[in-house]
Order: structure tokens, then sequence, then C-alpha cells
């Protein structure tokens, strides 16, 4: 369990080192930092807003993903140990 938890916990701690080293392609970045430059108080662009929702859509599909797999396989390795058990107690 000790190592189980050291994992999640390196995990977690490499993923906030290096949030603020990852960083946007050089299109992406330019185009959202410029996005509301040039445009007067009247012309609000929604870029930036539209890139971060398009973002967060790949991310859920990928994570939802993985979960539905994840469960599957937990589920699908649970049948299988009650399946054994059963199948060692009628013999």
């Amino acid at each position: 369990m000790k190592t189980i938890t050291a994992i999640i916990l390196a995990i977690l701690l490499s993923a906030f080192v290096a949030a603020p080293i990852a960083s946007a392609c050089p299109m992406c970045a330019d185009a959202i930092a410029n996005a509301n430059s040039s445009a007067s108080e009247d012309e609000i662009d929604h870029f930036p807003a539209a890139m971060n929702q398009s973002i967060y859509l790949m991310l859920s599909v990928a994570y939802t993903t993985f979960g539905v797999v994840g469960f599957m396989i937990y589920r699908g390795a649970n049948r299988n140990a009650e399946f054994l058990v059963a199948n060692s107690q009628a013999s």
C-alpha cells in the first residue's frame, strides 16, 4: 500500500513541477495573446474561450474513454474471480 501511495504522490508532484514548463504551440500562444489587441471594446473576440472549451472537450473524451475501459477491465476481473470461486466450490 505504501508503494502505491508513493507512486501516486510522485506522479502528482511531477505533474505540478512540469506544468509551468509546458507551453502552448507558438501559433496558439500568439493567437490567444493577440486576440483582443486590435479589437475595440464593442468587438470582443471569443477565440481564447473557444480554444479553452475545445481543449477541455478533447481531454474529457480521453479521460472518459480511459475510465470506461478501466471499469470494464475491473468488472471483468471481478466476474472472473467470482466464476473461479463458484466453480471451485461446485467441484
